[in-house]
């Protein structure tokens, strides 16, 4: 079976850590199947001094990463959205030129409902194969939101695939409020690798002070700041819990504003601020603190979540979506919205629980979203989808 798998949302040597999931998602599925994988990028000329665009600019058109050839044909797409309604057809037109040198594929598979999925339907219905679209929040959530000929252009992508992947309870529902029969949509989780994030060696928990981390972009709707004041909530009472915040970057926040909040709480010689990593170092990064925070506004899954507790690390998360079908008592902790003071305690249940939170246990959860089975379920569905053809 051949897969043409494509979304724009993939790693490249310019930002190495986005999307990897939805490479993590390829590797594993090509041992099952043949992936050929095309992440259209933003056309810009390759002039320097224009930030993010000028580093898109400098992205080959083909790079390898992990055994995977990975190409990266340029579409138009105008910065802030504009002409956002027309983003699908250049899209198409970057689909339709992998076409003259490469064979037909059995099954397509996009990533993201605008402008991915849009153009993947119609690139289907042209070469008459099925059409698989995973969808992963803000496509359904905040692009219907935010204009009404958007939300029916993700409505006409979803409505017309064959089948449509959602993560969690949260976004069936928000897939269903959009017109796709319940027949066509597929629970499949997100993923992580058990071969990667493993249980350290040796964790002497809590040991000079309790260790937070939060992994991710430096994004307001991350709840950071609502993070910084449940800290400073904590540290009235104790002084043995500091916080490291990993995910700085030109692309996704520099963190700057985050930085001067702490320095106004009196935190900054508690809180370590950290640039973005490649997701290879992750799992190290994981297996260091005694407890990971993620304080979203909205997540539709968590996968920095799953990839904690594959190294036996409890976690603190918000009732934002995802999380809630994630974390337990068994687990963590979990706090309401933008409530700091409800994250504060619930940081505080877990390190006064500490002892209840096995490792092994925490590892054992883990493992049933390993890659490996996500890959078997997502080739279980291009086989149903082939066969109902």
């Amino acid at each position: 079976m051949k897969v043409l798998l494509t979304s724009r949302l993939y790693p490249s040597s310019a930002y190495p850590a986005r999307g990897t999931f939805v490479h993590n998602q390829a590797r594993f599925l090509s041992a099952l199947c043949e992936v050929e994988v095309l992440a259209p990028l933003p056309y810009f000329p390759r002039i320097p001094g224009f930030g993010r665009w000028s580093t898109l600019a400098g992205v080959a058109d083909v790079e390898e990463w992990d055994g995977l050839t990975v190409q990266y044909p340029r579409y138009f797409s105008p910065p802030r959205r504009l002409l956002f309604a027309r983003a699908w057809r250049a899209y198409l037109r970057a689909l339709e030129g992998r076409a003259a040198s490469l064979s037909r594929p059995d099954v397509l598979h996009a990533h993201l409902a605008y402008p991915d999925g849009r153009a993947a339907v119609e690139y289907g219905a042209r070469l008459g194969i099925p059409v698989v679209i995973s969808v992963h929040g803000h496509d359904v959530r905040e692009i219907p939101q935010a204009n009404p000929r958007w939300r029916a252009l993700v409505a006409a992508a979803l409505t017309r695939a064959d089948a449509v992947v959602v993560s969690s309870r949260d976004v069936r529902e928000r897939v269903l409020e959009l017109g796709v029969a319940p027949q066509r949509i597929w629970d499949i989780p997100q993923g992580v690798d058990c071969a990667r994030f493993a249980l350290p060696a040796v964790r002497r928990s809590g040991e000079g002070g309790w260790r937070l981390l939060y992994a991710g972009r430096f994004d307001a709707k991350k709840g950071l700041a609502v993070l910084l004041d449940a800290l400073h909530l904590l540290c009235q009472h104790r002084d043995d819990v500091s916080l490291k915040m990993v995910g700085a970057s030109a692309d996704s926040g520099t963190g700057e504003a985050f930085r001067q909040q702490a320095e106004r709480l009196g935190l900054i010689d508690c809180v370590e601020f950290c640039p973005a990593i490649p997701w290879s170092e992750m799992p190290a990064v994981m297996a260091e603190p005694d407890v990971f925070v993620l304080p979203s506004f909205y997540d539709s899954f968590g996968i920095v979540l799953i990839e904690a507790m594959a190294c036996g690390v409890p976690v603190v998360a918000t009732r934002c979506g995802g999380p809630e079908e994630l974390v337990d008592a068994e687990v963590g902790r979990l706090a309401e919205v933008g409530d700091a003071a409800s994250l504060a305690a619930a940081i505080e249940d877990v390190l006064e629980h500490y002892a209840s939170f096995e490792p092994h246990i925490l590892r054992r959860r883990a493992e049933a979203f390993d890659y490996r089975q996500v890959a078997e379920c997502t080739f279980a569905l291009y086989e149903s989808v082939l066969k109902k053809r």
